[in-house]
């Protein structure tokens, strides 16, 4: 029996898929159903903030927990982001240790860079502290370190978004050094890999659910984002005989930038033009010029495959195709 925490979610709802029908799953939810036997809770809380009686029968079915809750909002506060990815992390510790469950605990590759100033370091310093928890607790576990999920995910996440601004041609600009590489792994993937840790017995360290080397160059992202945004062009009246390369985001030197983007948006009659490019250079922050991420796919026993290039362009393409489907307002800043 698998108890899935933070069901709802990106990974989560992906692993639910993943293990329909083939795996008893219980799920874990705090707000949203989803579709299949669950309690709700919090794990914020103690005892998973059920009843104490419903926390034993639980504990007492429980063979395996998937520890998939976890708060995500770069832009939260550090008290949040403590509480949900600490805190909540030594409840299902507690919880595995009652249950006598073995746990695959859903973790972020960015630990990695945590401490390199980017938007993610309050994110990936709870994350780190969580896989702390996890080695220290003497308890039979593996950590699961994913990257930047793409695919039909049930919320858009920050870089969907900067996806969207170039799709919707509002990111006329990029700092970014040439040769970046972004690690970006389908959810699909990912449930796959942590399905497979699940149902391994032996599964113990850290498995990294990542694009690793078939991570793509940033410049590649941006030139398949542009074929989709023209060939969706080439479908509205209204679009169709405007030059659409006007709209293209041009990637420049991180170095250059600021003096770059002053004089440009100085001209700009656009208020919002500012903040998303700010926003956008924000986030590449914490790819710019990075090492890649390693890769577990590929070495996981009965899990997926090793991602290649060509695999990564095509979830690529999959993305960019349901983003720009997604109605125009999507992309408005608020």
């Amino acid at each position: 029996m698998i108890l899935i925490t933070g069901a709802s979610g990106a990974v989560g709802s992906a692993l639910l898929r993943e293990l329909d029908g083939t795996e008893e799953v219980i799920a874990l939810t705090h707000h949203k159903p989803v579709g299949t036997t669950s309690v709700r809770g919090d794990v914020t809380r103690p005892w998973l903030g059920l009843h104490p009686a419903e926390y034993r029968e639980l504990a007492a079915k429980v063979d395996v927990v998937v520890h998939c809750a976890a708060a995500v909002n770069f832009s939260a506060s550090h008290e949040h982001l403590h509480r949900v990815n600490v805190v909540g992390t030594g409840h299902v510790l507690q919880f595995a240790a009652d249950a006598g469950a073995r746990l695959v605990h859903g973790s972020t590759a960015f630990v990695a860079r945590a401490g390199d100033g980017t938007p993610f370091d309050a994110y990936a310093a709870t994350k780190a502290t969580g896989e702390t928890l996890v080695r220290e607790s003497g308890l039979p576990a593996c950590i699961a370190r994913i990257s930047t999920v793409i695919g039909d995910v049930p919320r858009l996440q920050a870089f969907h978004y900067l996806l969207g601004f170039a799709l919707s041609g509002q990111l006329p600009f990029l700092p970014c050094t040439s040769g970046t590489r972004v690690d970006l792994v389908p959810r699909d993937a990912v449930a796959a890999g942590l399905a497979a840790l699940a149902r391994d017995h032996d599964a113990h360290g850290d498995h990294w659910l990542t694009a690793g080397p078939a991570a793509l160059p940033m410049e590649r992202v941006i030139e398949i984002a542009t074929d989709a945004a023209a060939a969706r062009a080439q479908e509205d009246e209204d679009l169709r005989d405007i030059d659409q390369t006007i709209f293209h985001t041009r990637l420049i030197d991180p170095a250059v930038a600021s003096t770059v983007l002053t004089a440009v948006l100085s001209r700009s009659s656009s208020t919002a033009a500012p903040s998303v490019i700010e926003r956008a250079a924000k986030l590449m922050s914490a790819y710019d010029n990075a090492e890649p991420f390693p890769t577990s796919l590929g070495r996981i026993p009965s899990g997926p495959p090793a991602p290649t290039v060509e695999s990564s362009e095509t979830a690529l393409r999959h993305l960019t195709d349901h983003l720009t489907g997604l109605p125009r307002q999507t992309w408005e800043l608020s």
